[in-house]
């Protein structure tokens, strides 16, 4: 046993009440033999005891010294409570700015812990501890999580409030979170996405002045019902979306127009010969392919889906009648004609654009494919010799090379991008290939005037442009778009101040994709009460003694 250096007793957390006795060294770690002297009181009734009834000992994990750990072995009393009236007979002292009840860690190594788990997990803090000779599992760094600080983050005021759901898994459960706009933070989670919850949120919050939100119909409910007289604003960001949503539905009832077919060529004539003079036997008609066969199921069930909707039943019945997706459903009778599948749309291979080249070496004598590989190679190509000899097999059974371009299509929402992108955010090819879909399809000219003054109105200073925006696309003639100004119409209040006010959900946005990040950290463990935890800000509990 040595002697405890004069500089030690004030290493010791809360060293007020702890005193050192004396300092022994174990093979992996130093044990500090400590004992109490404070006025003990009875926890329940706070009287002062001093009759003393025994004393055990308690064993605290503390902070390591010099990379080996430390445990402290602390001589605490029990006492007689000497109220007559206090239910407790018998208590034991209480070890303030040290540890818990029942802990097994001080206060300031289970913070320690906490904080390691808030920022790292469960597992990666465990490893992290380990290094730190701070021994323990990675259930006991998660639990640390859990627990619950003196003050959350929900309990400050808020005055301008961000709402957007969060997907817990995609298309199936969905959270909402609630954001702080003007100190970045996030105030809350909700397990739901129901204006119930929220609004029951927000009657607990009557502070809030503004709420910047998707235009999701539940949150304008809930905040309409928790916190009516807040100012809802609608996402400038969002309204964009939904316009783009919108052209993509104008652009798929118009999905013939948007392919651009390759320049046609004239079929060299063929000679004549006696066979051709000759009547044949009509060969048997060929056997129904896979793909015909699955597109004949897909009409059958067509067919269904709109003869039980002409018949009066909904959406929601048919989808449990045929268990066709509720999506899947409305897309069909929106179209009203069947949905012929498209072919796949793959990208031209490299070679294509050495198509020349290859072709004036081949007219030229040259048929080797390695050896056009080799010179094309030297020019800038970086793909394999095989899609070289593929590319000019064709021309050793003909003689003739085969258009290098074929066929381009254009998926509608490809190209409801291109119409609402903002005119300074166009490139150069995409202008062309634009100003290509507009020979084919010459409403995307109205289409593209009506987005960019869209676009315009978000822009001003004064909701005014917008709502005559909204008055006049309401007389046009793309169905979609007359829905889409109805809407707006009817939340005009929170799209008139998208335009007025500077407030917008990115903030939130930011927290969802951080939010993502942590659940897919923990691989599967996150509850919600855990995911919870870690997202929102981390507030340290007060610690006596050195911080850590």
């Amino acid at each position: 046993m040595a002697s405890p250096p004069s500089h030690s007793q004030s290493l010791l957390p809360n060293p007020s009440i702890l005193l050192l006795d004396s300092i022994e060294r174990d093979k992996d770690r130093f044990r500090l033999m400590v004992h109490v002297e404070q006025e003990p009181k009875c926890p329940v009734c706070g009287e002062t005891s001093r009759n003393r009834h025994s004393s055990y000992s308690r064993r605290l994990q503390d902070f390591p010294w010099q990379g080996v750990s430390v445990q402290l072995s602390v001589s605490v009393g029990r006492f007689r409570c000497s109220n007559r009236a206090c239910p407790r007979k018998i208590f034991c002292e209480r070890l303030p700015g040290v540890a818990q009840v029942f802990a097994r860690q001080t206060v300031r190594t289970a913070e320690l812990v906490r904080m390691i788990g808030y920022v790292a997990g469960g597992l990666p803090g465990q490893r992290l501890l380990e290094r730190l000779s701070i021994g323990t599992s990675d259930d006991t760094v998660l639990r640390r999580v859990r627990q619950k600080p003196a003050q959350s983050a929900s309990e400050f005021p808020v005055r301008n409030l961000g709402v957007d759901d969060w997907a817990w898994r995609k298309g199936q459960d969905y959270g909402t979170i609630l954001v702080d706009l003007d100190l970045h933070r996030v105030m809350d989670l909700l397990p739901d996405r129901a204006s119930e919850s929220f609004s029951e949120w927000l009657k607990h919050h009557p502070e809030v002045v503004t709420i910047s939100r998707d235009r999701c119909g539940l949150y304008a409910e809930g905040a309409t019902l928790g916190a009516p007289q807040s100012q809802q604003i609608a996402d400038r960001f969002h309204l964009v979306l939904n316009l783009s949503a919108t052209m993509e539905r104008v652009l798929e009832e118009r999905s013939r127009q948007l392919i651009l077919p390759p320049a046609e060529e004239v079929p060299e004539p063929q000679p004549t010969t006696a066979d051709d003079v000759i009547p044949k036997t009509p060969a048997p008609s060929p056997r129904p392919t896979q793909s015909e066969l699955r597109r004949q199921r897909r009409r059958e069930r067509y067919e269904q889906v709109i003869a039980l909707f002409q018949s009066g039943q909904s959406q929601a019945a048919i989808s449990r009648e045929l268990g066709i997706e509720r999506k899947t459903i409305r897309r069909w009778l929106r179209r009203g004609e069947f949905p012929e599948r498209k072919p796949p749309h793959r990208r031209p291979p490299k070679v294509n654009e050495f198509a020349d080249y290859l072709q004036q070496r081949w007219n030229e004598g040259c048929h080797n494919a390695t050896r056009l590989y080799k010179e094309i190679r030297d020019r800038g190509y970086a793909g394999k010799r095989a899609m070289v000899a593929r590319f000019v097999a064709g021309w050793r059974k003909t003689g003739k090379a085969a258009s290098p371009k074929a066929p381009e299509r254009i998926s509608p929402k490809h190209a409801s991008i291109l119409v609402t992108r903002a005119a300074d955010r166009m490139t150069v090819e995409q202008q062309a290939l634009l100003d290509r879909i507009t020979i084919q399809c010459p409403e995307i000219f109205d289409l593209r005037r009506m987005a960019l003054s869209f676009r315009s109105a978000l822009e001003a200073e004064t909701s005014a442009q917008l709502r005559q925006w909204i008055q006049s696309t309401k007389r046009c003639e793309f169905g979609a778009l007359v829905r889409f100004a109805y809407g707006l119409q009817k939340d005009i209040s929170a799209v008139a101040a998208a335009v007025e006010m500077p407030w917008s959900t990115g903030q939130v946005e930011g927290q969802i994709n951080r939010l993502k990040t942590i659940k897919r950290q923990m691989y599967g463990r996150a509850g919600f009460e855990l995911l919870r935890a870690r997202v929102l800000p981390y507030t340290p509990a007060l610690v006596a003694g050195p911080a850590p």
